[in-house]
Formats: structure tokens, sequence, C-alpha cells
């Protein structure tokens, strides 16, 4: 079985090793591979990858083998002999088939080197088999490639074969292993056409373990925004599954079903205790073992090969007949139990069985036995979703018949809340923790319990920005602080403060200045830590946004020492996040938060906050073009599944990295998944959004749409992070669509009007409100803004203002605006009657390098073809990049992408083939051919080719 499509994704590897080996058949090597692996691995679409790749004279034959209930001696070998030509003479000659095969590669070696490639070796006949040994113990120097795939754990007599072939010095095997995750990752992305959110990578991951067939049939009809693959799984894929199963004993189909319903590895000795006529469970598993229907761990429990089989085995049982089964895994599962085997694992297993047999109150009782073993176990995600189930359970208004009132006391569900927002903290399940408190909301009678009510109320207003809520609402703190005003010597009152000063600071209260420094105060009187950490890091918010960076830095640096060796995580973060924003640059800022978050993990921090602090790194890292810095920081980001809020910044700042790299599809894809995801904005994301979404329109070609997002959220007169980049944007939006009417000879007045309209509205760049905009960054884009109107009204001293705009943003470390800023400045000065070609040239080639550098290849495209037309020499040792070589067919420059492309292009690859080798998409794939011909002259792929080779063999 070959996957649904030729889908390469994480096979980089293994497809080179068999083009090598297939490369020195063509130098005049024999060689014979073995493609080994499950079903649904990927065999078959690696061997036609590879024997695609073959370029002429190369003659390829292709035959398959066939599960006939029937053996047919030689159709295989008779497949062959046909595709040659020399079946008709074989059956006259009556030659033995080997003989017959061997004689027709010898005759077709005249011409040039074969490759047989020859599928599913596991269902050959003996007669077949021979004929390629045959083949295999040929001369060594033959031009001969033998490439076949078979199935592992295939049993005699092909395993015997396997290894007889095995012992021909020109015989490897491949053994093709499961995806990991960023295979899977790579083969999601293809299949939704986006990029795929981690949670559903995840979760193709375990339930397939990295099956690419299986995983492409359960990824039918998902959309890219989904977190999770169907709960049903679809015919086709079930009928693949269950394949070997279907072909078991009786006995053993009842044994692989209890054992799904058991939901998870468990050792023959349970399964036996359930029913006495299951007495020889053991003997009766042995054939789903050894058809690898079932597999066993090293702790002796069996489970299934592909997990998704268990999926479907339960869904097959019926309703009724299901939740007698678990009833009977209960059963015994409470008598292993009351034979003195009180194992955490078994009180969640027995928890499990009774929730699934429908008895909500044993379901419960055993849930709370369970709760409290696994308290001192590790085990903390089951402890946690145990305790979800359970404020379930007491939260359901059915759940109040007798036996569930025997099960459920006064005070249970209150001490349920409790442990399940403890539990939620603990492991950093944002969403969880914030229901659970609003649920102790709930129980709690805020005038009976003030102080309890107004912790709770603080709780779920710090989980605001975790969970993508509002930050600048203050009137839960102003709540919180009235109700602690009962106790104000307490810390509720001190957080209290520091929460409302958070708010304040955000809607730009001045009250906030005297509650910061009330809440230190308070906080240092009481020596709370955790309250003082927090009160140092809005101390240090304010001074940062006061341009008080020196005190800024200092409260920052000290709030990370209070708060990391006590455990005060998300303390630290905030702290970590205005020490940087303090600093005088982005490259300093970068680094400190590089550094923050090496302290914060050596520390003990969970991946939320790291991965928090890791998503601020990556966006200030794409700021200041450090794109290998940016992608390893995202990478961290993406090691996990992220929740909301990080998924949201996520989408973002790789929607940022990808237009400004050219990658229109790939930006686009996702900030769909952004928006379908999340379609109400965090205040604090809604300019950091129209950023993203601008930057993809621009990068598609559309300013009329850029503008349209940017007036929008400019009509709003934002004041969060990123609201600085949009003025500029916008009126490079008109200045696109001013130079557009004259380049078709129409009139720009239109677009003019509309420019002289927005500069009265916005005569300069916005700074934040919310966060730091540096001097240098607003002097930059204040410059950049200039350069764009006069563009728009095309002003003969635009190639100055480009020029000013260039060195700006230089200064200010904005390396894709600058980059941005030569080509626009060398194409006024080559195109004006006023412009200075010298000045033109240095721009080419500085813009071109930072270009290069920042791997934009659209923009160095731009570029290139800027200097064809001006006959401009772009390389320069004055701005070339040290650390990257430049290659050259004849005069023209390569783009580090184009060096990619062309390999592959010399081996005849297709765009689709291309686009899932690099992970790109083909539309990408098209454009750079086409500017790959452009910049050679070549006529054609093929002429592209040899202009190609003629340069390898120069070199």
């Amino acid at each position: 079985m070959g996957v649904v499509s030729p889908r390469l994704a994480g096979r980089e590897r293994e497809l080179a090793v068999l083009s090598h080996e297939l490369a020195a058949v063509v130098d005049g090597d024999a060689r014979t591979v073995l493609l080994r692996g499950e079903p649904g691995i990927g065999k078959t679409a690696l061997m036609d990858a590879a024997r695609r790749g073959l370029g002429s004279p190369t003659t390829v034959l292709t035959a398959r083998n066939l599960p006939l209930t029937t053996r047919v001696p030689n159709l295989a070998v008779r497949a062959l002999l046909k595709q040659a030509g020399e079946l008709e003479r074989a059956d006259a000659e009556h030659r033995p088939p080997p003989i017959a095969l061997d004689a027709a590669v010898d005759r077709l070696l005249r011409r040039g080197p074969v490759v047989i490639a020859i599928d599913d070796l596991h269902w050959a006949d003996t007669s077949t088999l021979d004929a390629l040994m045959f083949l295999a113990g040929g001369p060594e120097d033959r031009r001969l490639g033998i490439i076949g795939t078979m199935r592992s754990g295939s049993g005699r007599p092909i395993d015997r074969w396997r290894a007889d072939l095995m012992r021909l010095p020109s015989t490897r095997a491949i053994e093709v292993e499961s995806l990991d995750r960023p295979g899977m990752r790579e083969l999601v992305a293809d299949v939704l056409g986006s990029p795929p959110h981690e949670a559903l990578v995840s979760d193709v991951l375990a339930r397939t373990r990295g099956n690419p067939y299986h995983a492409t049939l359960l990824l039918e009809g998902v959309r890219p925004s989904a977190t999770t693959a169907p709960a049903t799984v679809a015919a086709d894929l079930g009928a693949a599954l269950l394949q070997a199963w279907s072909q078991l004993p009786r006995e053993t189909q009842e044994l692989c079903t209890m054992l799904a319903l058991h939901g998870k590895p468990v050792r023959v000795r349970t399964l036996m205790e359930v029913d006495p006529t299951w007495a020889d469970a053991e003997r009766d598993l042995r054939p789903a073992l050894a058809v690898q229907v079932l597999d066993t761990d090293d702790e002796g429990r069996v489970w299934f090969h592909h997990p998704l089989t268990a999926e479907i085995l339960v869904a097959s049982v019926p309703d009724r007949e299901r939740r007698d089964r678990h009833a009977a895994l209960a059963r015994s599962t409470a008598m292993a139990i009351a034979h003195g085997e009180d194992s955490p694992e078994l009180l969640v297993d027995l928890a499990d069985h009774l929730s699934a047999a429908g008895d909500p109150a044993g379901c419960l009782e055993a849930s709370r036995r369970a709760i409290d073993a696994l308290a001192h176990s590790g085990d903390r995600l089951t402890r946690l979703r145990l305790l979800r189930r359970s404020v379930r359970i007491t939260g359901d208004p059915s759940f109040r018949s007798a036996d569930a009132g025997r099960a459920a006391r006064p005070d249970d569900r209150r001490r349920l809340l409790e442990e399940w927002a403890a539990a939620a903290a603990s492991v950093g399940a944002p969403e969880d923790e914030y229901e659970a408190l609003g649920g102790l909301l709930d129980e709690v009678d805020a005038d009976a319990e003030p102080l309890r009510a107004a912790g709770l109320m603080l709780q779920r207003q710090r989980l605001q920005f975790r969970i993508g809520g509002d930050l600048a609402d203050p009137e839960p703190a102003r709540e919180a602080l009235r109700l602690a005003a009962t106790s104000p010597d307490g810390p509720e009152y001190a957080l209290a403060l520091v929460e409302l000063a958070h708010a304040e600071i955000l809607t730009a209260d001045p009250g906030c200045v005297a509650h910061v420094a009330e809440a230190i105060e308070r906080a240092t009187r009481l020596g709370d830590t955790g309250v003082l950490a927090d009160a140092l890091a809005v101390s240090g918010q304010l001074a940062a946004l006061t341009r008080d960076l020196e005190r800024a830095r200092a409260l920052a640096a000290q709030a990370l020492d209070v708060a990391l060796p006590n455990g005060h995580y998300w303390s630290g973060m905030l702290a970590a996040f205005w020490e940087a924003y303090a600093m005088p640059d982005y490259p300093a800022a970068l680094r400190a938060l590089r550094r923050a978050r090496e302290r914060l993990g050596d520390a003990g921090a969970p991946y939320l906050v790291t991965a928090t602090v890791a998503l601020t790194e990556a966006r200030t890292a794409i700021t200041v073009g450090d794109v290998t810095d940016a992608r390893a920081a995202l990478r961290y980001v993406r090691s996990d599944d992220p929740p909301v809020y990080i998924a949201m910044g996520l989408a973002n700042v790789s929607a940022i990295l990808a237009a400004q790299q050219g990658r229109a599809d790939d930006a686009e894809a996702y900030l769909q998944r952004a928006e379908e995801q999340f379609p109400d904005v965090p205040s604090y994301a809604v300019s950091t959004q129209a950023h993203s979404r601008a930057l993809a329109h621009f990068a598609e070609g559309d300013p009329e749409a850029a503008l349209e997002v940017l007036e929008r959220v400019l009509a709003t007169d934002p004041g969060d992070n990123s609201c600085e980049w949009l003025v500029p944007l916008a009126a490079r939006a008109l200045a696109d669509l001013a130079q557009r009417a004259r380049d078709r000879h129409g009139s720009d007045a239109e677009a003019v009007d509309r420019l002289d309209a927005f500069e009265d509205r916005h005569p300069h760049v916005l700074a934040r409100t919310l966060g730091i905009s540096y001097p240098s960054d607003l002097a930059a884009l204040d410059a950049l803004y200039a350069a764009e109107r006069a563009r728009a009204r095309d002003r003969p001293e635009a190639g100055d203002l480009w020029s000013a705009a260039v060195e700006e943003c230089a200064s200010a470390r904005l390396a894709w605006e600058e980059a941005y800023a030569c080509r626009r400045g060398a194409e006024h000065d080559l195109t004006s009657d006023d412009g200075r070609r010298d000045r033109a040239v240095a721009l080419l080639r500085r813009g071109a390098a930072l270009a290069r550098r920042l791997e934009a290849d659209s923009l160095t495209a731009e570029l290139e073809s800027l200097a064809q037309w001006s006959r401009v020499r772009l390389h320069d040792d004055r701005w070339a990049d040290d650390d990257e070589a430049v290659d050259r067919i004849g005069d023209a420059a390569l783009t580090r992408r184009e060096r990619e492309l062309l390999p592959y292009i010399v081996d005849g690859r297709t765009y689709a083939e291309i686009a899932a080798l690099l992970t790109i998409s083909e539309k990408t794939v098209s454009s750079h051919i086409s500017n790959l011909l452009r910049k050679t002259g070549a006529a054609n792929r093929v002429d592209l080719a040899r202009m190609a080779q003629a340069r390898e063999r120069s070199a």
C-alpha cells in the first residue's frame, strides 16, 4: 500500500540516500536497494520520486506484485519483460524467467543505465524472487539498479530471501521509519495547504504513530484552523486499519476489542481477570502480535501497533454493549484493588471505566481516591483531567439522584474547584484555571468572605493576558480593592493595588503612580515576595513608559532577582519584558530577552512563560533582520502546544516574516488560521495583526487591500504594540497606487488627494501608549513616511529623502526597511531626470546584499531586475555578505533560494516535487523559476539546466 499521493514530507534523508545509490548506477556501478517499512509508511512514494528524478537516457522498468489468492508465477517478471519488449521472444524461446530477464536487461544496458522498480515484494512468488536474486548477483560493473519495496515483519519466505540478498556487496536496505514531529508537521501543512496548529500536529502524530498514509486519510476534510483531527475515522482509513484484524481468529478479535475498550497498554493478566472464559488470552493474542496488529512493550504490556485501530474497534461496539463491557472492566479493576493492588494507575482506570459505564457517582468516588493518590505520583496532567471531569459531574443538574447525593458531600464541589485551579496553575493550563476560578467565585459569598472573593478576582484578572482577554479593564481590580479594604494590611490589598496600577497604566490614568508606590511600600512591609515582584515589575513598566530608562532597567532587574528564586515566574516574565523595552535599541533588547529566557528556563519556569518571552524575542529578531535567531525562537515556541494568546502571536509573527521575505501564500495561510481561530483580537494585538495583514497584502501586490486594513485600524487611534509602523505603510500603499496610475499613463490625482487627506489626519507616525517606541524608530519611520509622500507626488526631492531614510533605518537597525528604502532610492535615481547614478549603484548593491542576508527573495528579484535593466553589476565586495558566496550563471547572481532550486531543475523535477522537497508552495517555485529564466536568458527549463551543468563543469 503506498501513500495516497507522493508526499515526501520528512523524507529528505531517505530520498537523498536512494538518489545517491541511483547516481552510482548512472556512474557505472550496480546497486540493489530494498525499502522496508510498515504499510502506508511511504515506501512507494520514495521509490516513485527517486525513479522520476532519473533523466535520459536511463531506462526505467516498473512492476507491482499483487495480493492474489492464487499465486501467478513470474507475474512481475512478465510485466518487466513486456515493458522491455522481450516477452514474446522469451515465450517463443522457452527461456527460464531469470535468464530471459537478464538477457533483456543486457540488451537495454547497451543504450544506457537501467533501473528496475518493483513494488510489494512481500506478495511476490518465489519465481519472481529468484529472478531478482539472479539479476542482483550479476556483474558489479553493470549500470543496473534494482529498487524494491517490502513490508517489515512479512515473515517467510521473503525474510529469508531478503537475508540472502543482503549478503551481496551491492545491496543496501533503507528502513523507512514513522515520521517524527517535524516530518508530520510538514505533511499536515502539505495536506491542509497552510501551516497547521501544533495541537493538530500532536493529535495526528499520536493517533497515527507517524504513518503518512493514515495521517493523510485522517486529515480528509479538516479545516486549516483545526486543532484536532476528526473524532470519527473515515471509512477508507477504518478499512485499511482493520484489514489485518478482520483476518484474525474470532477469539483474538474479541480480546482485541476488549483491549481497545481498556484504553491503554495492559498486561495480558488484566484481560484474563475480566472473564474466566479468557483464561487462554495469552495464547489467543499471539496471532495479533504475529501480524503486528498488536505490539508488546518492554514492560510486557500489549497495545495496538496503530492507536487508531483501538478507536475504530471502540466505535464499532454498540452503546449498550460498550457500557456493559466497561462495567466488566470496572469490576475486574475493583477486584484487583481489593486484593491489595491499590496503585494510582488502577484507581484512574477504575474511574475511567465507571465514567464510560454511565456511573457518575461511582466515577466521582473513584476519582476522589485517584486524585489523592496522584498528588504524590507526579502525573499532573492525569490529575488535572480527573479534577476537570469531577467538577463537571458535580455541576451537572441531572446529578441529583439518591446515589449521587450519597457520593457528593456539601463541600465537595468547592474543594474540587480549588484543587482544579491549583492543578491547572501547576501545569500551565490557563483556560482550565480561569474556568475553575470562575466556579469558585460562584461558590463564594463575597460579603461573608471578602478577602477570598478579592483574591479570586485578582487571580482571574491576572489570567486575562494568558487567555487573550482584556488587560486594560480596571473594574475587576477596583472591586477587588474595595473587598480587600476590610484588611488593608493584607497581601490581597497590596496585590489589588498592583493590578489596579497595571490597568491604569494601560489606560493612561495618572492614578497609577500613587498606586504603584503604595503597592511597593506595602509589599516590602509584608515581606511577600510574590506581591513585591509584581509591584517592582509594574513599577518598571511605568518607568519605561515615562522614558526613565535607567530606573526602569534597575526596577526590572530587581523584580527578576526577587521573582526567580521564589518561583514567581509570571512576575519575572513581565519584568523581563520591561527590562528589554528599557534598553536603548533593538539589539540590546534582543540580548536582554535571550538572557531573561535562559534565566527563566534555568529557574524552572514553565513553557508558557518561556514561550511568551521567545515570541517577543522572535519579533525583535525579525525587526533587526536576524533571520536565523528569529527562526530559532519561533521553533522554540512551536516545540509545544501553545495556548490561545501565544498561538495568535505565533501566527502573526510568522506571517510578518513570510510576507517580508515575499512568501505571500505562507503569510496568507498563517493569517487565515489566526483570524479563523481568534476572531476577537485582544486590544493589545490589533496593530500587530493589521501590520502583518498589510505586509501580506503588499507581498500579494494589493496595495488597496493593505490601505483598507491600515485605515480601519488607524481610525481607532491605536496606541498598542506595532502602531508606529502603520502610518508609513499606509503612505506606501498610497504611493504604490499613485505610481501604478502613472505607469498606466493615467492620472495620479485621486491617489494624491487621498494622501493629502491622510496627511492631514496623520502628520507624523504614531508612538505607542501601551509600549515602547524607540526614538530612533520614530525618526526612521518618519523618514520613510516623508519619502513615501514624495514618491506618491513624484517630487524631485524623493531621491534625497530615500537616501536619508536608508541612513535613518540603518541607524535604528531596521534591516527590512533599510533594504526597501535602498530599492526605492535606487529606483528613483535611475528613472528620474534629476537622479544620481553613482548613488543608485551604491543603493542597489547595498540593498541586494541586505536582501540576500534577509532571504527576502522577492525584494532580491526586484533589485536584480532593476540592476539588470540599468546595467549595474550588483556583486561588490564592499556590500557582500562574508558568510555567503554569491553563485552565478553567466552574469546573473543567484539568490539563496534559487541556488537551492537549481539542482532539482537539473534533475528534471516537477514544480510539485520541488515544492514538496523544499516545503514551499508551487506558486513560489514557479515564481523563482520564472526569475531564473529571466535573469539567465534561458529559453526554458531544459536550457536553464544545460547552462547550470555547464557552470558546474567550468567550476
